[in-house]
């Protein structure tokens, strides 16, 4: 086998444990966030909200990139980790006791909204266990610990949000329920990743030298630009419009965005300890990156562009008569999402080769952009701050894409044909979800919205899948036939699965 092609085996093997736990995450977070703002309403939302910008900044400049640091770096010490665990708890401490004392002010003049300081003072403390969580995190991921990663989190996220959140939520207990669900979901994850660390997790001296210090120093920085630009419209909107309307922007959302994120921080995870090990392999990185974004793609755009198409039916459906206002937002947004989710995937080759500059900068200059995009668009509607988030995504993602395609020489025609099905399927599914619209609109007016949704998903579904059974190779095109041979003959059980066959001799005679 070749080294690109081992590459690739590297990378679906440790996604394995990663999509399973990204899976349960996905379910447990729609069904959540589906019962948690069906019982509390935009307000509680937006009120949160505003303690969670706050404390998930913070949180970044904590971490001090130590995270991707300690992943990254070819020789790492248990000296190395005693020293940066420290550091992350001391930093976390300062970090706890500032946020706490100037609660008052950073809701006052960062939010025009003195109602948020308690929860902004109440979510302080937490940044001590973002700080153990990032160290956890950093010693399981170079170990490729997926599964206890993935399997805490999932656990840890079903007993904070499914259970403490809406107990707490049914008891009448408002925002503060969202705070409960946000300490039982990190405490447990905290735990868990301690218990099971290959490593021990013990606090060193925290003054002394790290080498891995300026490497993180840049990831830092980047990360916090990257906060900027997925946050600084929640800003603007809760700053102009008030906690509802930011409540109604956040899980408006967080419908697309979630899943998204779930979907490429396991990819992440991955792409950058196998990116910094095969940092003079550039024909494997372009076939993993290649296969990744191929599949990544193929989820997202049809998935994403079919909800926002279908955003009345599917906000009235999830979240109920309060969010009604949600989903004149919700197109742009799955457009934004679409963008970001392909974007996302840049970063952590561009770091694993040692070049995380090339991502702060590209995004600085994004930032440049978004600024002055939202401000102006905010003089209009919270819909047009919707669009031009979305406009500012989109150019962010080409941006990015050209800066990494030039350093592992990819060319556009490689890419193009790799995003040829995924577009093909987002045709699909935007066209039959805008015919579905206007068939209800004229002969079901005012009728069921489960009925509208379901009718939607089941005809854009009969035509995906006949586009699969007569031309198979346009929509999956190569690197997913070539991904799906690989996985056929590994795993022999898979050709039981209807349709798998026909697709894996499409796959063959591609190969041929």
């Amino acid at each position: 086998m070749s080294e690109a092609s081992s590459i690739t085996g590297r990378a679906f093997r440790a996604l394995k444990w990663n999509y399973i736990g990204t899976i349960g995450r996905i379910v447990a977070t729609f069904a959540s966030q589906i019962i948690l703002a069906r019982l509390l309403g935009p307000e509680p939302f937006g009120t949160f909200g505003y303690a969670f910008l706050t404390v998930s900044l913070v949180s970044l400049i904590v971490e001090m990139g130590l995270q991707h640091a300690l992943i990254q770096t070819q020789d790492l010490t248990d000296e190395m980790i005693a020293v940066s665990c420290g550091r992350l708890m001391l930093v976390g401490a300062l970090a706890s006791l500032i946020i706490f004392v100037l609660a008052d002010q950073i809701a006052l003049h960062a939010f025009a909204n003195p109602a948020a300081a308690p929860v902004i003072r109440a979510m302080a403390p937490s940044l001590i266990v973002s700080a153990g969580i990032s160290a956890a995190t950093a010693i399981l991921s170079r170990d490729i610990e997926f599964k206890v990663v993935q399997l805490s989190a999932l656990g840890a996220y079903i007993i904070g949000y499914m259970i403490i959140g809406v107990v707490a939520a049914s008891l009448g207990l408002g925002v503060w329920s969202l705070v409960l669900a946000w300490y039982g979901c990190t405490v447990i994850t905290l735990i868990v990743m301690i218990y099971y660390s290959p490593r021990a997790v013990r606090l060193g001296n925290p003054f002394r030298k790290l080498s891995i210090t300026r490497f993180g120093n840049v990831i830092m920085l980047t990360n916090v630009v990257n906060w900027a630009i997925d946050s600084t419209a929640h800003v603007i909107v809760g700053r102009t419009f008030g906690a509802g309307a930011l409540g109604q922007f956040t899980v408006a959302n967080n419908l697309v965005k979630t899943p998204s994120d779930h979907l490429i921080r396991n990819l992440q995870t991955v792409l950058l300890p196998l990116a910094s090990r095969a940092q003079d392999n550039d024909a494997g990185l372009r076939r993993a990156y290649l296969t990744v974004i191929a599949g990544v793609a193929a989820i997202v755009f049809p998935t994403f562009l079919f909800i926002g198409v279908m955003a009345e039916p599917t906000v009235t459906l999830l979240l109920g008569s309060k969010w009604t206002s949600a989903a004149p937002l919700l197109l742009p947004l799955a457009l934004g999402a679409i963008a970001h989710s392909i974007e996302a995937l840049c970063g952590p080759v561009l770091t694993g080769r040692g070049d995380p500059g090339v991502e702060l900068n590209v995004k600085a200059f994004t930032l440049l952009l978004m600024v002055p995009v939202l401000l102006v668009t905010s003089q209009w509607s919270i819909v047009a701050v919707a669009w031009g988030l979305a406009f500012v995504f989109v150019v962010r993602w080409f941006w990015m894409n050209a800066a990494l395609m030039k350093r592992i020489d990819l060319s556009y025609a490689e890419v193009g044909q790799a995003l040829r099905g995924p577009v093909f399927l987002a045709a699909i599914a935007g066209g039959v979800g805008a015919l579905v619209n206007m068939a209800h609109a004229a002969y079901l007016p005012g009728g069921p919205a489960l009925v509208h949704l379901l009718l939607g998903v089941v005809v854009a579904s009969a035509v995906i899948i006949g586009a699969l059974a007569w031309a198979p190779t346009l929509v999956l095109g190569t690197q997913l036939l070539q991904l799906l041979e690989q996985l056929c003959a590994t795993h022999p059980g898979l050709m039981r699965v209807p349709g798998v066959r026909h697709l894996a001799e499409s796959a063959r005679r591609f190969a041929v």
